[in-house]
């Protein structure tokens, strides 16, 4: 017995009616849904049959069972065994289906497997919904949706991700799980799963990555290549192939134990072709160090199973561990995007950050700037061979560079940093046993920016702040990831660093056009400053030029072009302890080389010490020690001045100040006004060289000094005493000045304390009182008490007299002078000792006297 339906045939075996249930029953059965030949593809035009052990087949009330019309059956049920096939592989087997014609459903409540396009599965409960739905358009497939009903299982047959002799597509099968239902639309290729569904894909280490969500989507296509059309198995394999999945849910949860990785988003999708994986709406994602939080993540994976691409849309952040013992966190965020691209001319992959990100290492370092751009290396070395395809140690991620652009802000405990643009580039460098890098990161702190020129000290609470608009630098990094070593930092454009301590007043301040700091050997590093002008105040010592080079450590370096230095003093030209803040100043026009403890200034130098001011082509310069250039006060030594060499055209100009005293004796101050000069010196040498310690000197010829000291007129002792002491001078007037030139040709050596000088070779010397300094006595016009000699050498002692003692201070060769003063004394004296050829000549009290 056969009939039609439709576009359904049906074919029955043994008839057998039932009276009492207006039903026929049959054994076997098969139903024939023939689909629209006109259909365009071939799968479309693919009868589906469902072949029964046995049907009972329903009619009204009016039908004669005897001869049925089979146009009039309502439905038929379908006992004991049941297969419904279908095109691209599809088969359902189970018992106890139900046939509505109405409805063009087949459907069953009992456990039924499933089989289509090569992917199995089972569920309790089957509607299998063939043509079209009521109030549709007819379907041009033979099947509109196969709906498994609960507790549904279902095992995709993908093809394996990744290459090698261990890929396989069983290795690649997916395993479903949900209560139920899921839907499958044959025709547009869907496959639909609700409520608590899990999705698990096995890894090449026998462990799961797993997905949990409350509705799952899957999209299929159907190949289009022929030759690949031709390669379809029995079961459907390889005639449709996997597209996409759409998870949903709150929230959709993403694990993987391979890459110990929990992620939770609103919405997940995947797209198989390129493996972009693509998170939505509140993004969470760990592994094992690191955290990801943004509104929109797409990442895609590479040939390698790693992520080649990623792109997160929106606010977010990013946490992670840098490797080393121990690890420190490193965070970024930002506010429109986070882009992860490989740049094929590099072979990095390249990291930007745009809207306002920061980027913060360990607890207490963060940099800002309008974009940030990060390129890492993957090192392959360190990667575990036993990780699977998608994934490595997170130790295998090395960054290789960074570039920051527009108001760069970087902050440290070490220093504050502002700049336009800041390009860091890192390199593989080997760990010293003892690393005393200024970038080393030692006792778990944050980097620190570098010792000697630029170490900056952790016990500062008011940090350095550097400004430029440009900073290029080299950091080198140990393999063992202990660590970074400062290489090289470059600094340019208005470069400014400045330091100032809140408790102590030790300003430091560096600013020129460009600045370079590089690592010369071991722990020293090298300082070139360059502008016009450039300059550095470190503390009490300050440096300028057009180009400054330093090292570090070992005091050496030039200056090119013209410049200044100050260094400071602990003690005078006289030997005295020197007063807090006094220095030396010197400038030069040509060049300043500095050879650790020797200083050579050349061009027009002009030195400056207390009151006294030197010039001359060429200054040399000893010191006790090399000086070191840092910014923490803790490395910068005192040093002392040992010798200065003044050499050619050596011009010196010295002041010395007296405080003048009231009828008491007490100092009197004029509104805190400055002390009168109470001498001023002045010399034309060849050379001259002073010992700071026992403040000596030793001048080369030919030369003069000139001397012009307030006080009272005094005898000479060129003229027998008697004269001296019969012809007292009148009382002068306080104004006037005493004068003393001398001339040699020469070598003049002495003692600056002791106030005394030897003059060697056609020696000159004139004398007498004049009205203001720079006044000078005529030797062809003597005046009152003023004298001249001419001699091979001459010894000139100033003395101080105490008017209370009539002592003498003593002289360099521990002898004294004893000169009995006049009531009316100055408060000075000096004492000229001729040798050799001697002529002199003099006026005293009026009275002109020579000899020989």
């Amino acid at each position: 017995w056969q009939g039609r339906w439709g576009r359904t045939y049906f074919f029955a075996g043994q008839q057998e009616a039932i009276e009492e249930d207006a039903a026929m029953r049959c054994a076997p059965f098969a139903l024939l849904h023939v689909p629209d030949v006109s259909a365009d593809h071939a799968s479309d035009r693919v009868p589906v049959i469902v072949l029964a052990d046995a049907a009972v087949i329903r009619f009204p009330d009016s039908v004669d069972l005897d001869d049925p019309d089979p146009r009039m059956a309502l439905g038929c049920r379908l006992d004991g065994a049941v297969v419904v096939t279908g095109a691209d592989g599809l088969a359902i087997r189970g018992g106890n289906f139900v046939f509505d014609r109405q409805e063009m459903l087949v459907a069953s409540n009992d456990p039924v497997q499933l089989e289509w396009a090569g992917h199995v599965g089972r569920a309790d409960g089957v509607e299998v919904q063939l043509g079209a739905l009521q109030g549709e358009p007819t379907s041009s497939g033979p099947v509109r949706e196969v709906r498994l009903m609960k507790n549904v299982e279902l095992e995709l047959a993908l093809p394996a991700q990744g290459r090698g002799a261990g890929s396989s597509v069983a290795a690649a099968n997916w395993k479903i799980d949900c209560d139920g239902p899921l839907a499958v639309d044959p025709v547009r290729l869907v496959a639909e799963f609700f409520n608590n569904v899990k999705v698990r894909r096995p890894t090449v280490l026998d462990q799961w990555d797993t997905l949990e969500c409350q509705q799952l989507g899957l999209r299929f296509r159907r190949k289009r290549d022929p030759a690949k059309a031709k390669k379809v198995g029995r079961l459907g394999r390889g005639a449709v192939e996997f597209v996409q999945l759409v998870a949903a849910g709150t929230p959709v949860s993403v694990g993987s134990v391979a890459r110990d990785l929990q992620a939770r988003s609103q919405r997940v999708v995947y797209q198989a072709a390129n493996g972009t994986v693509e998170l939505r709406g509140d993004v969470v994602a760990r592994w094992k160090q690191g955290k990801l939080n943004c509104q929109h993540a797409s990442l895609a994976r590479g040939e390698d199973g790693r992520i080649e691409r990623a792109l997160c849309r929106g606010a977010g952040s990013l946490t992670w561990q840098l490797p080393g013992t121990p690890s420190l966190p490193m965070t970024a965020r930002w506010s429109r995007q986070m882009t992860l691209d490989p740049e094929p001319e590099t072979g990095q992959d390249l990291v930007v950050l745009d809207g306002q990100p920061v980027v913060k290492y360990g607890t207490d370092s963060a940099l800002t700037a309008n974009s940030i751009r990060i390129w890492l290396a993957r090192d392959r070395r360190r990667t575990s061979r036993k990780t699977d395809s998608g994934g490595g140690a997170a130790e295998g991620v090395r960054p290789k560079r960074l570039v920051a652009r527009e108001k760069v802000g970087a902050i440290t405990p070490q220093a504050y940093v502002f700049t336009s643009l800041l390009d860091v580039s890192f390199e593989p460098v080997v760990a010293s046993a003892d690393q005393r890098s200024p970038m080393s990161r030692s006792d778990n702190r944050s980097i620190q920016p570098g010792a000697s020129p630029t170490r900056f000290p952790d016990e500062s609470t008011n940090p350095p702040v550097i400004r430029a608009e440009s900073i290029r630098a080299r950091l080198g990094v140990s393999p063992d990831g202990g660590g970074l070593a400062l290489q090289e930092v470059v600094t340019q454009g208005q470069v400014r660093v400045s330091h100032r301590k809140r408790t102590t007043d030790d300003p430091v301040e560096i600013s020129g056009d460009r600045v370079r700091i590089v690592k010369t050997k071991g722990d020293d590093y090298g300082l070139t400053i360059n502008g016009r002008p450039a300059r550095g105040v470190l503390g009490d010592r300050q440096i300028s030029g057009t180009e400054i080079q330093l090292d570090s450590h070992s005091g050496k370096g030039s200056v090119e072009g013209s410049g200044t230095l100050a260094i400071p003093l602990s003690r005078t030209l006289s030997g005295d302890a020197a007063s807090p803040g006094t220095r030396l100043q010197v400038r030069w026009d040509e060049r300043l080389v500095l050879d650790g403890t020797k200083l050579s200034f050349l061009g027009d130098v002009k030195a400056e010490l207390e009151n006294s001011r030197v010039n001359c082509e060429q200054l040399e310069v000893t010191l006790n020690r090399a000086p070191k250039f840092s910014i923490d006060r803790k490395d910068r030594q005192e040093i002392d001045i040992r010798t200065l060499q003044f050499r050619h055209s050596v011009r010196l100009t010295r002041y010395e100040f007296a405080p003048e005293k009231n009828a008491s004796g007490n100092v009197s101050t004029v509104n805190g006004s400055r002390p009168l000069p109470s001498k001023v010196s002045k010399a034309r040498l060849a050379s001259l060289t002073v010992e700071m310690s026992t403040s000596d000197a030793e001048a080369e010829g030919p030369g003069w000094i000139q001397c012009w000291w307030r006080g009272q007129s005094r005898k000479v002792p060129l003229a027998p005493v008697t004269l001296a002491l019969a012809n007292m001078p009148l009382k002068l007037d306080a104004a006037h000045w005493q004068y003393l030139r001398v001339d040699f040709a020469r070598k003049s050596r002495g003692n600056i304390k002791n106030r005394f000088a030897t003059f060697d070779d056609q020696v000159q010397g004139v004398w007498g009182q004049v009205t203001r300094p720079g006044d000078t006595v005529d030797p062809d016009r003597l005046g009152r008490d003023a004298g001249w000699l001419q001699c091979d050498s001459l010894q000139v002692t100033q003395e101080r007299f105490d008017v209370n003692t009539n002592r003498t201070r003593p002289r360099g060769d521990g002898k004294a002078v004893s000169v009995k003063p006049a009531a009316d004394s100055a408060r000075g004296n000096f004492t000229l000792q001729a040798r050799g050829d001697a002529t002199c000549a003099g006026r005293v009290a009026g009275q002109v006297y020579n000899g020989r």
